[in-house]
């Protein structure tokens, strides 16, 4: 069974990386050569135009520095190879497929899905942290507009800020890691645009330097660690649209945060000022600390001639 897939092998092996590197040199200039990378693999979860018929769209996936990429997939492969042993071929780990027994899953039963699937979202919680950083940003119909492009461009730019920021904080720790996007090929069309106007005008006005332009895509049958993304934003998506926190329980502390209480890599796009759900509440609480810190530093200022 294959560990990952060619491409991801050739860009971790000497001369293929090298020749990434390069490219990512050009674009940001003279780097340490110990510059290291984190790969985001990003998957959708929903349609950015599906308001017929679901309340919530997610775009995210998983950061994965580049040193962990073949020991998670060894991992997947091994959970295949512990309730499929007979097959001699990769089966692509899609949750949804595997939740409602869909496609190559239709003659699994339930109760093997099931534990597969756990075991997947046991890989991600127990990936040690932050070798594996998982971001997502969950749009709500409320601020959905009638144009996929637009509701793309709002999540994905979402995901890019939160990535850049975790990437910042590494680099302010003394770990220069530069940041490479991996998304499905499925959606490459969108995702080129995106990047094409996020690379003239930033991302909200604010340049992201820590991310490589140059976007790879892959199809997620190709790489398990897409598959992996795919579990993460099927997880969001439950807990938004089904209201079933069961996954994403398992997962919530790989999400980038800034500490135990407060998740950064998590956000809820929404009109709902009283959403009482994680990532909200989450924001609200942080939101209510700063305040009260501005507000103590205001009443610590002295008038103007002192007392």
């Amino acid at each position: 069974m294959r560990v990952y897939c060619g491409w991801e092998s050739r860009l971790l092996r000497g001369a293929t990386r090298d020749t990434l590197y390069l490219v990512a040199f050009q674009q940001m200039g003279n780097v340490a050569e110990s510059l290291l990378m984190y790969f985001l693999y990003l998957d959708e979860s929903g349609s950015p135009n599906g308001w017929q018929t679901q309340n919530h769209f997610v775009l995210g996936g998983v950061a994965i520095h580049e040193g962990q990429v073949a020991g998670l997939a060894n991992k997947l492969d091994e959970i295949q190879t512990s309730y499929l042993g007979d097959l001699k071929v990769s089966i692509e780990f899609h949750a949804g497929d595997m939740k409602t027994g869909n496609k190559r899953w239709h003659d699994i039963s339930k109760e093997i899905r099931e534990k597969m699937m756990a075991e997947v979202y046991e890989v991600i919680a127990n990936a040690q942290f932050p070798h594996l950083i998982a971001f997502a940003s969950a749009l709500h119909i409320s601020k959905a507009v009638d144009s996929e492009p637009e509701n793309l461009r709002t999540t994905f730019q979402d995901v890019c800020l939160k990535f850049n920021h975790f990437l910042v904080k590494t680099h302010k720790s003394g770990k220069p890691n530069k940041g490479l996007l991996i998304i499905d090929d499925a959606h490459k069309k969108h995702y080129q645009n995106l990047i094409s106007a996020f690379r003239r005008e930033g991302v909200k006005g604010t340049p992201i330097y820590n991310i490589v332009d140059i976007p790879y895509f892959s199809a997620s049958q190709e790489t398990r660690m897409l598959q992996l993304a795919d579990f993460c934003v099927y997880a969001v998506y439950r807990y938004y649209e089904k209201g079933d926190s069961t996954y994403l329980d398992t997962i919530l502390p790989q999400f980038d945060r800034r500490d135990k209480l407060h998740v950064d890599g998590l956000r809820h796009v929404t009109k709902t000022l009283a959403c009482a759900c994680m990532a909200c509440a989450s924001r609200r609480d942080l939101r209510t600390q700063q305040q009260l810190l501005t507000s103590e530093d205001e009443d610590t200022i002295e008038p103007l001639g002192g007392r």
